[in-house]
């Protein structure tokens, strides 16, 4: 009798258990971007160009999401690597030109040292990025990265660390440095991919990352095509530009796109368009470091 009791109490263990998992299956996880704007947003960016390109328009679609009190800035040398920035860092040196927005335009200061501007708001993010073409080098992460860290954290403690992973170039770039992917979009998409792997995800410093190069390859699979940039590798001065503000606001905030309307220019970005880039973003934060198809794949352009 007693052998019959502990089976039958194991018996009813194990459906329990079975119900139990069978309860979390049927229950969805939480669903993502549905925080209410904040209502305030202080971002710095340290980079280069391809910060500016993403950062275009962050102001006005964050104004247009309901967020009242926007501050932008950007510390911008073209084409530094996080090398180069660590060395302005150790120099103390002016060698940025900071954008910086808060009224809905960017106004422009030269020789500026990065020092002063981690001080100068009480910013709420912080992002870093790589130069394009040493995106997907491990080699040039390696030991740079963690004292440009320590050195952003000596002079803000405060502040959020965020990792702005950059996009892969057009396939007929004719970047210089393009020939270290062998020339391959999607070989370089998948370098970038693994340098996040290796140096930015195990990093705790950083509190998340903007997956602006997941948004950009997703926009590409929709009826956009391999057309978001102005050279090859700079985001088209328009809708490219808007896809990564998108998917910047998205990341920043866990705020939806969906119902965001301002458009940039409506004699150039059409309907479809806006369309395609909200998905492009919001996929990007739904599956950041994986391709999604767009369900645009026709659509008018103007």
């Amino acid at each position: 009798m007693r052998h019959l009791k502990l089976v039958w109490a194991l018996f009813l263990c194990l459906a329990l258990l079975l119900s139990g998992c069978a309860g979390a299956a049927d229950t969805p996880p939480p669903a993502p971007l549905t925080s209410a704007p904040p209502q305030t947003l202080k971002v710095l960016s340290i980079g280069g160009s391809f910060s500016v390109d993403a950062m275009e328009y962050l102001y006005q679609i964050a104004r247009d999401a309901g967020v009242k009190e926007i501050t932008l800035g950007i510390l911008s040398s073209g084409g530094a690597s996080l090398s180069k920035h660590l060395g302005f860092a150790k120099e103390d040196s002016r060698s940025y030109t900071y954008f910086k927005n808060t009224a809905g335009t960017w106004e422009e200061t030269k020789k500026c040292r990065m020092s002063d501007i981690l001080a100068e708001e009480q910013w709420d993010y912080i992002t870093l990025q790589q130069t394009s073409g040493a995106s997907g080098r491990s080699d040039t992460y390696k030991g740079v990265l963690p004292q440009l860290i320590e050195y952003v954290r000596s002079k803000n403690s405060s502040a959020k660390l965020v990792w702005h992973m950059t996009w892969a170039y057009q396939a007929d770039s004719t970047h210089a440095e393009f020939s270290l992917y062998e020339k391959n979009q999607q070989k370089m998409y998948e370098m970038i991919l693994s340098c996040l792997n290796e140096h930015i995800l195990p990093e705790s410093r950083f509190a998340f990352v903007i997956p602006a190069g997941t948004a950009i390859q997703n926009a590409r699979t929709s009826f956009l095509g391999d057309t978001l940039t102005r050279d090859g590798y700079h985001l088209d001065l328009h809708i490219g530009r808007y896809i990564a503000g998108l998917t910047w606001f998205a990341a920043l905030t866990n705020s939806p796109v969906d119902s965001i309307t301002y458009n940039p220019d409506a004699t150039l970005i059409s309907d479809d368009m806006l369309s395609a880039a909200r998905e492009a973003a919001t996929n990007a934060i739904l599956t950041p470091y994986e391709v999604t198809q767009s369900a645009f794949t026709e659509g008018v352009r103007p």
